[in-house]
């Protein structure tokens, strides 16, 4: 079988470091690939460089690792419609959910019109500070994934100081969200898309004095960093029956409304003082190297990581093949045009 790995090998204000570690990424997926037998072809693509597709229709299945263009993530969902035009199956999430969950107040509009737990929250305006929201709040970009824009400022306890972080968020982002900060245990439930892996837990017992215990760009980016040391995925959680449950199906809920159970996901969640579980972020594709969080998730249930990337193909070309026995057969009741 012909495999087609896409990705983003960066843009120019990328660190060098950054760029390895994209690389490198593409390469273990492709040498995991071939040992299990596939022919892959490895394809960069840059913006306005439509090269790519051609490849892309010369393969059987398309593994993408794309997550923007020339390094801004905006361009994701791009990419993933372009896929979707192609007509050759490919990894992950379809446009819609990618476009909907990377703009995050409209992701959780729909979420809490659907009766799923989200915090509450407001998109800022310039020098306008939402005054309906309850202190502390954190701040970040709505339309940006990867802690882009977290960092150890990102929690406000005051309303000017609210007013200050907006301000300086809005330098370099078009949009922000303000939403009210849960405190409690944060975890994380994975997806390959039916099928949930185990839930995982971000510990916070060891982040430097005063931090707040959030991700943090540095946290997950900045390797060795005091956040990076001080936020510790545990997988499988610790947690009560009771507790599993209740992630387990607003978890669910929530993957099932925004991603439709389709290709492979995370949704992020924080359990407060009483208990309850909200919904954070639902993550549609996210990093799936070796040492981030699904491949840490699949390693709890026995999968190695060779495991995990055909889990993640055998769901595409399954999902695929369904599509188009539903397309065989709506075409099949459509009368032909000019009959009655």
């Amino acid at each position: 079988m012909k495999v087609a790995i896409l990705f983003d090998p960066g843009g120019a204000h990328w660190e060098q470091k950054d760029v390895i570690a994209a690389v490198e990424g593409v390469r273990s997926v492709q040498a995991h690939l071939r040992q299990a037998g596939y022919e892959t072809t490895v394809v960069p693509i840059r913006l306005n460089d439509w090269r790519y597709i051609g490849k892309v229709r010369q393969a059987d299945v398309v593994f993408n690792l794309c997550e923007g263009l020339d390094g801004h993530s905006r361009y994701e969902d791009w990419v993933v419609a372009t896929l979707e035009l192609a007509g050759t199956p490919y990894t992950g999430c379809r446009p819609w959910a990618t476009s909907v969950c990377h703009r995050k107040h409209v992701s959780n509009t729909l979420l809490a019109a659907n009766g799923i737990p989200v915090p509450r929250f407001a998109l800022a305006r310039r020098n306008k500070v939402p005054t309906h929201l309850e202190l502390p709040v954190i701040v970040k970009p709505a339309a940006e994934d990867a802690s882009l824009g977290i960092d150890a400022g990102a929690v406000c306890t005051s309303r000017k100081s609210l007013k200050t972080r907006i301000a300086l968020m809005a330098e370099q982002w078009e949009s922000v969200l303000v939403q009210e900060y849960v405190a409690g245990r944060e975890f994380n439930v994975g997806f390959i898309g039916k099928t949930m892996l185990p839930i995982a837990e971000i510990t916070f017992e060891n982040m430097p004095e005063g931090s707040w215990p959030i991700l943090t760009y540095a946290s997950k980016w900045d390797e060795g960093s005091p956040e990076d040391l001080g936020s510790v995925p545990v997988c499988p959680a610790d947690i009560t029956p009771e507790l599993a449950r209740k992630l387990e199906k607003v978890g669910r809920d929530a993957w099932e409304l925004m991603c439709e159970g389709e290709g492979y996901g995370r949704v992020d969640l924080r359990v407060d003082s009483s208990g309850e579980p909200y919904v954070l972020e639902v993550n549609p594709n996210p990093d799936l190297s070796e040492n981030a969080g699904l491949a840490r998730m699949a390693r709890a249930i026995g999968w190695d990581y060779a495991r995990l990337l055909q889990e993640v193909i055998r769901e595409t070309l399954e999902r695929a093949a369904a599509r188009k026995a539903v397309e065989l057969v709506g075409s099949a009741t459509v009368p032909a045009t000019g009959t009655a």
